[in-house]
């Protein structure tokens, strides 16, 4: 049994969770986010390792799920400058250092990062 089969048998036919099929599903992103949102209804730490392996879905399990920053997972966000930015809105409220780099390399989407989190002008007592 693959991760799909498992989550759609909890899904379909016990309509609740399965924890015999956890450990299958956990390998797979896309079924761990589902399984947490649709069947758990909660967090599924089992599942956040591979989770954290893509950037969609630690950025949306982070929004929806964790309604927190998902540290776990920040390294993948920080591969999409598109992530990065809805995680430094949406999730952290605050700049996403990590991810900079990649905002930075997509003019539209850095414009609307720095109005949103302008840099912070340097003290003057600083020779520069």
């Amino acid at each position: 049994m693959n991760a799909k089969e498992a989550y759609e048998y909890a899904k379909d036919v016990l309509q609740a969770p399965w924890p015999e099929g956890e450990a299958v599903i956990a390998t797979n992103a896309q079924y761990s986010y589902d399984y947490a949102k649709w069947i758990l209804r909660k967090p599924f730490p089992l599942g956040e390792a591979a989770i954290a392996k893509c950037s969609y879905y630690s950025f949306i399990y982070a929004k929806w799920i964790l309604r927190k920053p998902f540290p776990l997972g920040e390294a993948a966000i920080a591969t999409s400058a598109e992530y990065s930015c809805s995680y430094a809105i949406d999730v952290l409220k605050a700049p996403f250092r990590l991810g900079e780099k990649k905002i930075s390399g997509i003019k539209v989407i850095h414009e609307k990062y720095r109005k949103l989190f302008p840099p912070k002008p340097k003290p003057a007592f600083f020779k520069y």
